[in-house]
């Protein structure tokens, strides 16, 4: 929707204190602030595996109205991080 690469996006959120990863852990979260105020949420899922044990998927959602924070945000901002 914001007609940016996944990659120049992750950037600039986490460059942007929107969203960030923990040491030794792939997955990435959203900062507290970003959250209360309703741009991001966690989605939390539990997958089942082949061998029958169960494994807990973690994702950071942007909300619609963080989309708009972010479209308002990024056309003037995208340029500073590449």
């Amino acid at each position: 929707m914001l007609q940016v690469k996944p990659k120049d996006l992750f950037t600039w959120l986490s460059c942007n204190r929107w969203i960030y990863q923990r040491p030794g852990n792939a997955n990435w979260l959203g900062y507290s602030s970003r959250t209360t105020s309703g741009d991001l949420v966690h989605k939390v899922t539990t997958v089942l595996k082949p061998d029958g044990s169960e494994r807990v998927a973690e994702q950071v959602r942007i909300t619609p109205q963080g989309l708009t924070k972010l479209a308002k945000l990024m056309p003037e901002r995208l340029n500073a991080v590449a």
